[in-house]
């Protein structure tokens, strides 16, 4: 984990936007670093707190909306990369925060899975 990763993980939950409770400045850095933060971000999703699952989760969803808007070639008027995203967060589990542990850990392991598959050269 680089230090700049490791700093906005400890940051997770400091100065929330008043108007939107699970957005920090450290989770739009997180979600802005893509990728490369996931690995990290992933064991925040078992926090025992409620608030930092939930900011974690806002990392998992814009890292990985921005992810699939990469690759998603999209035509004027379409919302496929939106419909593509979705599917990608039902094949994933759909992790939420305030599930039960035991389901939220089912849906964490899909997600390492699926980071470790685009961590994989292309053969």
């Amino acid at each position: 984990m680089s230090d700049e990763i490791a700093r906005l993980i400890a940051a997770i939950n400091d100065n929330a936007d008043p108007a939107h409770g699970d957005l920090t400045p450290a989770v739009h850095a997180l979600v802005r670093l893509g990728l490369t933060a996931l690995p990290s971000v992933l064991p925040v999703l078992e926090s025992e707190d409620r608030w930092t699952r939930l900011r974690a989760q806002r990392v998992l969803e814009g890292v990985t909306r921005a992810w699939v808007r990469e690759r998603t070639p999209e035509r004027p008027m379409t919302r496929k990369a939106d419909y593509a995203w979705i599917k990608l967060w039902q094949d994933n589990g759909n992790y939420s925060w305030e599930a039960p542990a035991d389901v939220r850990a089912a849906a964490l392991e899909r997600w390492r899975a699926w980071l470790h598959e685009q961590a994989a050269p292309e053969q």
